[in-house]
């Protein structure tokens, strides 16, 4: 089966989550949409019944819109590997930092993940068909992190809160810093003009389109 990617803007705040399908398994970026409801919006067989071999959650950054319904997902697959940087472990336990608070209410969150704090354009997942590489791209939070997945025959970078069509995100939250926004953003410019980025919110660019068109870049 070749590799499809599928986005499902249905998280709180409009959030984007991915799936990556394949002949290796599923493969998501950001679960920030419950089992159910991603089930019925993809049409994905037994997803959310633990039947579609999700093989790895991959965490963007550590605030409540993008990680809303991990619990929910590693209690349908309990064996999926999850990836994201100790450098936002502080946001998990603080309602405040996470930013839950900003949907009314106080969540914190405890789960097992692969440190990837320190693995800056490392191969850090590897399966028939797909490669991932994570690059460190701190401004949004400490420990965002920009995902670049190679498919074979299609290459794409998934940047969270770091870029997004037209503008970054914000920095004026918990971990937050202008200056190292600008950092990340010289160094996600440095990419293939023609690689397709896909980010946490909103349609989908290329580097080539934010030089061009981002007035950040």
């Amino acid at each position: 089966m070749d590799s499809r990617l599928i986005r499902i803007p249905l998280g709180p705040l409009e959030s984007n989550m991915y799936l990556i399908t394949g002949s290796s398994g599923v493969y998501i970026i950001d679960p920030s949409v419950s089992p159910e409801r991603a089930e019925d919006y993809t049409k994905i067989s037994g997803l959310s019944k633990g039947e579609a071999s999700v093989k790895a959650l991959f965490l963007t950054h550590g605030h409540h819109d993008h990680i809303k319904y991990i619990s929910d997902w590693v209690k349908a697959y309990p064996s999926v590997q999850v990836f994201f940087s100790g450098n936002d472990s502080e946001l998990l336990p603080n309602g405040f930092m996470n930013c839950s608070y900003m949907e009314g209410s106080e969540v914190l969150y405890s789960f097992k993940f692969t440190d990837l704090a320190g693995t800056d354009g490392q191969t850090v997942y590897k399966d028939d068909g797909i490669e991932i590489k994570s690059y460190e791209t701190p401004g949004h939070t400490m420990g965002s992190l920009c995902f670049l997945a190679d498919l074979g025959s299609d290459k794409m970078m998934f940047t969270g809160d770091t870029v997004f069509s037209g503008s970054v995100g914000r920095t004026d939250m918990p971990g937050g810093s202008s200056k190292l926004m600008m950092e990340s953003v010289k160094k996600i410019s440095k990419f293939d003009p023609d690689l397709k980025i896909y980010p946490g919110h909103g349609p989908g660019s290329t580097i080539g389109d934010e030089i061009k068109f981002n007035p950040f870049f």
